[in-house]
């Protein structure tokens, strides 16, 4: 016979994948300004500065055409493959070009072009960007994927070291680590993250791992405050989740039951708040409430495997 109960909730797997809503939001919100908010374009316009009129690399960074600016980097280093305004230039406008595709199949190629050029930027050894360098390159491989999570912490490591800082530097170090189970070097990063900039989803991040770590308490703790910081109703839903899943497993379905309930108000059609009370209704020995649950589940998601299970069953 089947047994139910592990197709009751996913949470231990959810609980370990990456957090796709908070790089996605990283992604959009950060990293599109990330050459304005930062010093980076005062210093590349520093580095740069005594361009000739014929290059005028600036003015090409200032209104973000990296295809141009690559078409010249490329060719200097044809003629000097160690020009390292060149490789960082080139390396940085790859990266740009790359975070602004929609998909990870388009961005491979130009974060690839973008980790060759910094990578070889970080051999000379008196490049005066080696910071920014190992900033943008550990960002780099970050989005190429989770293969490359323990260069994104080698590298953007090296730039706390070289004395470079600015406001996601943590927030990547801590995605990173949490996403290697590396969860306790996670926490301390989300930790110094949050002194910078104490957003909703840092608040729920950390939340969340406590709940890796079956720290329950503090969980709860953090999930409350992001419930009570966000305007962003994802954030609010994907908490309230979390927090019905505590409550459940306290035993605490009331509790539970008032979480799923505020999902429904937000996303009527959220599937798993609808599962999720059906298990309740369950538990409280109420199965009529609980089978019409599980068959609004399937309304919504006729393909849903553990409404299925206990529906037919």
């Amino acid at each position: 016979m089947l047994n139910a109960d592990r197709y009751r909730y996913t949470r231990k797997k959810r609980r370990k994948a990456p957090i796709l809503l908070l790089t996605v939001t990283l992604a959009a919100a950060g990293l599109g300004v990330l050459a304005w908010q930062l010093d980076l374009l005062g210093r590349l316009r520093s580095l740069f500065g005594q361009e000739s009129a014929g290059l005028p690399l600036t003015e090409l960074w200032d209104n973000r055409l990296y295809e141009e600016i690559i078409a010249r980097c490329d060719e200097r280093l044809s003629q000097d493959p160690l020009d390292t305004q060149a490789l960082v230039f080139r390396g940085f406008s790859y990266f740009y070009r790359a975070v602004s595709e929609v998909t990870l199949e388009e961005r491979i190629p130009f974060l690839d072009e973008s980790i060759v050029s910094l990578r070889r930027a970080m051999l000379v050894s008196d490049n005066p960007w080696a910071a920014e360098t190992a900033y943008v390159l550990g960002k780099a491989y970050y989005h190429r994927g989770k293969y490359y999570y323990d260069l994104t912490i080698r590298y953007l490591g090296r730039a706390l070291e070289a004395g470079y800082q600015s406001d996601d530097i943590y927030d990547y170090l801590g995605l990173a680590a949490t996403q290697l189970d590396r969860l306790e070097e996670g926490l301390q990063y989300f930790y110094q993250a949050l002194k910078i900039n104490p957003t909703d989803l840092l608040l729920l991040m950390i939340g969340q791992s406590y709940l890796q770590l079956a720290r329950t308490d503090q969980a709860e703790e953090y999930l409350i405050r992001a419930v009570n910081k966000t305007e962003d109703r994802a954030v609010e839903k994907r908490c309230r989740l979390l927090l019905g899943q505590l409550y459940f497993d306290r035993q605490d379905f009331f509790k539970a039951e008032k979480e799923y309930q505020e999902i429904l108000e937000i996303d009527p059609n959220s599937a798993e708040a609808h599962f999720n009370l059906g298990e309740i209704y369950l538990k409280m020995n109420d199965l009529v409430r609980a089978r019409a649950q599980w068959r609004k589940t399937l309304i919504i998601d006729p393909s849903h495997y553990g409404a299925r299970l206990r529906y037919y069953r």
